[in-house]
Formats: structure tokens, sequence, C-alpha cells
């Protein structure tokens, strides 16, 4: 560690978190850094006891849980360890956004004291909630953690290529400028993707030279797939990918472009820090000290290794409390040792929003890896969007170029049809581009079907 480095650490970090009234970063980050190397045993303890201190708060303190607790007989020593979870209802998005204003409210905190959230999925539909300055300071150690595992240190160059960016200081321009100058941040203001603005960004890159570059999955793959259709290069030795589903085609040209960087895949969503990838890149270590993940499917857990629906409990959250929180994405964990060393379980597997996944008539869910890899072949589509309206009824949206051919339309179709089967109503529809959501993410695969069987889902707590 650089001298500037442990001084941004020991005095600058703490001091301008104090400052900002983000106090419980500095030691919350310490407590990761050591935590993460306990066994997975150790790992269950600590969140046994953080969730037995939860459910305790929450029932004093929200008329939510004290009722749904006291309808099932249930008192806060029913649940005592995360085993115990499965006594209470699963909710999500429509219960919380429904509920986080009075009964799930955290009343032992000042109103005043309270920051309102809010965050909108791959379904449009926003989420809202409370959190407070403890619960974001915990949340970005969490960020910080990930980071590291990248090898990211304070001091060193990094950059973030995104629509906005966090900043500690964001209602004093002064201060703000400070600190993204003391930390060495640049910040690539993700707007329309032209060939233009690609090559802005590249020559930008390298000329900073950060140790990081941080970007949604789908923004950074263009800019890749752009310097290498150009024969750029520009070293960077870690990409950090989150906000998207990344493929392995996804990964594989982001790291041709930065050769002889790797990709750290990372896993946020709705207030939370949920997983990032370490070096071994087998998998994303789960920020298991603030958050506990359930694997779901049918409304019972699954084995390790096996897909489902992840749910999540944030051990650390009260002003609006996220217990058995259905996030609707899917995947698959493992409590199976790291080559890395440390004892936080894995994500094993990330699939995306279960909007993102195909729905098949025999039950069957794909992924949308098929057609990033498929249509990275073709140089003549400068973007997709696969979007299935029924189970037999799927509309792909393609922007092509001048060397697009009905030769590549026969192609695309001949291989789609063996792909999602023959009897599929399949719809080409050509379009000048691929909008972004309000948050700048693109996304590559849009089921109706999934989102249907999402929105019909209700918590017989709501």
């Amino acid at each position: 560690m650089s001298a500037y480095s442990r001084f941004l650490r020991n005095i600058v970090i703490p001091g301008g978190a104090k400052l900002a009234g983000y106090d419980a970063f500095t030691p919350y980050l310490r407590s990761l850094e050591s935590s993460q190397w306990l066994s997975p045993q150790q790992i269950r303890t600590l969140q046994n006891a953080k969730l037995q201190r939860l459910i305790r708060h929450v029932y004093e303190h929200t008329d939510f849980y004290r009722r749904v607790m006291d309808e099932r007989g249930l008192t806060p020593d029913d649940i005592r360890t995360t085993d115990d979870l499965v006594k209470l209802p699963i909710i999500d998005k429509k219960v919380i956004s429904r509920h986080y204003d009075a009964a799930l409210r955290d009343q032992s905190i000042p109103r005043e004291r309270l920051i309102h959230a809010s965050s909108s999925g791959s379904t449009g539909e926003i989420l809202q909630y409370w959190t407070t300055k403890e619960q974001k300071a915990k949340k970005w150690a969490g960020l910080y953690r990930f980071w590291e595992l990248a090898g990211y240190d304070f001091g060193k160059r990094y950059a973030t290529f995104t629509v906005s960016a966090n900043r500690g200081f964001s209602n004093h321009p002064i201060l703000s400028k400070l600190e993204w100058r003391m930390l060495r941040h640049l910040w690539l203001p993700m707007i329309e993707i032209t060939d233009e603005n690609l090559a802005e960004y590249a020559r930008r890159i390298a000329a900073f030279k950060p140790v990081i570059l941080r970007s949604y999955a789908s923004t950074v793959y263009f800019l890749a797939r752009y310097m290498n259709r150009n024969g750029l290069t520009t070293p960077v030795p870690a990409v950090i990918t989150t906000g998207e589903t990344l493929t392995p085609f996804m990964r594989e040209t982001v790291e041709k472009a930065f050769a002889p960087g790797r990709v750290f895949n990372e896993y946020g969503a709705d207030g939370m820090q949920i997983a990032g990838e370490c070096d071994a890149h087998a998998g994303m270590h789960i920020n298991a000290e603030t958050v506990f993940v359930e694997v779901i499917r049918d409304g019972k857990r699954v084995a390790d290794g096996e897909i489902g629906e992840l749910t999540l409990t944030n051990l650390e959250a009260t002003a609006t409390p996220f217990i058995r929180y259905n996030i609707h994405d899917v995947g698959a964990m493992t409590w199976e040792p790291c080559a890395c060393g440390r004892g936080l379980p894995r994500l094993s597997h990330l699939e995306g929003r279960l909007t993102d996944l195909f729905a098949t008539h025999d039950g069957r869910w794909l992924s949308v890896h098929h057609f990033t890899g498929f249509f990275g072949h073709f140089p003549q589509v400068e973007a997709f969007q696969v979007i299935q309206h029924d189970v037999d009824d799927v509309e792909v949206k393609l922007v092509t170029n001048a060397e697009f051919t009905h030769r590549h339309e026969q192609m695309v179709r001949e291989a789609l049809a063996d792909y999602l089967g023959e009897t599929i109503r399949l719809t080409l529809t050509y379009v000048d581009e691929i909008p972004t959501t309000p948050a700048g993410k693109r996304r590559f695969f849009i089921s109706e079907v999934m989102q249907s069987a999402a929105g019909d889902e209700t918590s017989e707590a709501a």
C-alpha cells in the first residue's frame, strides 16, 4: 500500500465520511475486510446473530412485521437462525412500495433522518423505500470491498462509465470536485452510443490509465466491440461490470479490448451490494455479512447449485426492512470453498432478471447467453433485442449496417428457429436504435411471459 493510499484510508476517508454524515463507512469496511476470511460456519454464526437483532427490532418498531408475526403466532425468539426465516412470508417490490411509508417504516428512526430512495427495475415498476446515511455507508463499504477483490485501493486511478456516479458530497459542488480529485476518479458520462462518442471514450480511458474501469455490462461491451473492430487496445488491469447480465461472450469481448486486464462481475440492486467476483473468477462472493441470500423455486428453497429466484434479507437495514425480498433475479449459490481462501458463499450462477429469461412450453428457462454469442459473430448487426410476447411469439429487433443482406437475415432466422423451436412465430423488426432504460441500461432480452408471471406473484402478508 502506498503512502498516499494510507493517507486516504486513515485520515481523508474517515474525516470526509464523518463530515458528510457517513461515519459508519470506515469501521464497517474494516470489519468486512476482516470477516471475509472467517470460516463458512463462523459467517453463518455472524449472520444468525445479526438476524436475531434484526427480527427483534422490526417486531418492536414496525407495524407490518408485528402484525405478520402475531398472526402466525411467532415471537422474535422463534427466529434464531437463517433456517427459521421460512416461517416468514416472501415479499416483493409491490409489497414494499405499498407499505414503506407507514407499516414498514422503522418507527424508532426520526423521520428527519430518513432518506427517500427509489429504483426501477427491468419492468419499469418503481420501488420506493427508506434508507439512512448509516445504511448507505454500509452499502458503500460492501461496494469498496468488492473493488478491493479486483485490485483497487484508495488513491489508485479509477474510471466509471455510467449515467451517474456516486458522490459523498453530491450537494456541495466544491467538496464534490475535491472528493473526485483526491480519489483520482474519472467519470465518463454514458450518453448516446455512436462511433464518434466511443472513439472519444476509448481515447480518454487510454490517456487516464485507470487501474479499474467500472461500467454497465452492455455499455462497456459496446465500447469494447468498437475498440476490437478498430484495432484499439487499452490495458486496464480490471474492468468491473455491473447493472446487467454479463454473458461469456461479452466477457471475452471486453477482456480482448482491455488486455491483459480481466473482467470482475459485480451484482447489486435495490439499495444492496450483493455479490462480487474475486481473482479466482469462480462465481461471485456474496456480501454475506450484510445480505442473506436464499434461492427459491415454487416457494421453497432449493439445494446448493440449483437455479431459482434470489430472495434477499438485508441484515443491516431497518428504515425499510428487506426480509425475504424476492428480487426476481435468477441464479444459484454455493458454500463450497473458493480458491482465494475467503469463507464467503458465492453466487455460482447469475442468469439475470426473471424477465430476461425465455419461458418454454415444458417449463424450462433459457438465458440470453446464446443470443449475445450468436449475434456477436454478425458484424452486420450493430445491436439487437429479443422480446418474447407469448410462449410461441418472439420478436427480434435489429439495428443493422449497410453490409446486412437478405442472406444474413436467412441465417438469423434459421439459427433462431433451431434454438427456439420450429413452432415459434418469429418476427424480425429493423429499427434505428435500441433505447436504453432511464438508468442508461440496454436490455438484450425482454420476456413479457416471465414479466407477467413475476407481476402475478403476491405476498400473503400484503
